[in-house]
């Protein structure tokens, strides 16, 4: 029986996310930025994880569509 080891592309892919706005100083509405912006490799790549994120207040987005951490 062979071992096949599957990365956690989720919680590699959310670490990145919050490493990107902690980059950006994203901390507030006012300094809320698109992930785009961020210098994320394909940012909107996996919105499912992205919205999880927001869900669970990790992160908040605004009207505009820019994202920020919440402490």
């Amino acid at each position: 029986m062979a071992f096949v080891f599957v990365p956690p592309v989720g919680l590699i892919r959310r670490k990145r996310i919050i490493r990107a706005l902690m980059k950006a100083n994203a901390y507030s509405e006012s300094t809320a930025r698109r992930l785009n912006e961020t210098g994320l490799f394909n940012p909107y790549a996996f919105p499912f994880l992205t919205r999880r994120m927001v869900k669970r207040h990790i992160i908040s987005v605004t009207d505009d569509g820019r994202y920020y951490l919440n402490r």
